[in-house]
């Protein structure tokens, strides 16, 4: 495996006794993508994540240098001076091309894309559906910075039990039919209300291009494979 990350400063401490100290809230420090809010040119600290004997790391297809598994398999890590455009890590062992992670620097927001984690949906208390919108630039890259306002209309026999943005620090009602995305994405948790029919889910947002995504209803958990 192989993963880029950006870090902007160090991992602060944990407290020396959690059951005492209070337990501050903590910046974010790492970031995988290529897109600091700083689109300059400006030296970036870039920590590649890999179990492979070798990672080579490329920006805009040249070469920055490879380096080999540490001892201690601690990330291998580049100061690269930023330019817009794609970063590339290559892993290999013995030689030979095993995995690979890329990065493109995100343009405007432009379109919402989504997902869902499973396409037939039971009509049961505890089954539901996690749709995933993502809000990318027109060339499909994910705009960590976007934060536009999602709404999620539903057609058909489903409700919005649900929605979240991984946000811990947002005050947003859970129980709602939007919410603000956070890192580019916002998500809505979907469930049947009968044991037949099409569930039809619609993002939308202002100046966005809107998706769907549908899903089945069934009558049962043990149908929705079928």
């Amino acid at each position: 495996m192989v993963h880029i990350t950006r870090r902007v400063a160090p991992t602060p401490l944990a407290p020396t006794d959690p059951g005492y100290e209070p337990d501050p809230r903590r910046m974010q420090v790492l970031f995988s993508d290529w897109t600091p809010k700083n689109l300059d040119a400006h030296e970036e600290t870039v920590e590649v994540y890999s179990n492979c004997e070798e990672v080579e790391l490329f920006l805009n297809g040249r070469s920055l240098g490879v380096k080999s598994l540490p001892p201690d398999a601690s990330p291998r890590t580049w100061l690269v001076r930023f330019e817009s455009g794609t970063l590339l890590a290559v892993a290999r062992n013995r030689g030979r091309i095993v995995a690979r992670d890329e990065l493109r620097t995100a343009g405007t927001p432009a379109r919402i894309v989504l997902t869902a984690d499973r396409l037939r949906l039971a009509s049961a208390w505890d089954d539901v559906s996690h749709i995933t919108a993502k809000i990318v630039d027109k060339n499909g890259v994910l705009v960590p910075t976007a934060n536009n306002l999602v709404s999620f209309d539903v057609k058909g026999p489903g409700i919005v039990a649900a929605v979240d943005n991984g946000d811990n620090s947002s005050h947003e009602k859970f129980q709602a039919s939007q919410r603000r995305a956070y890192q580019g994405l916002s998500f809505a948790m979907i469930k049947a209300k009968a044991s037949r029919g099409r569930i039809t889910i619609t993002a939308s947002s202002p100046g966005l291009l809107s998706a769907s995504v549908t899903l089945t209803a069934v009558a049962r958990l043990d149908e929705r494979n079928k």
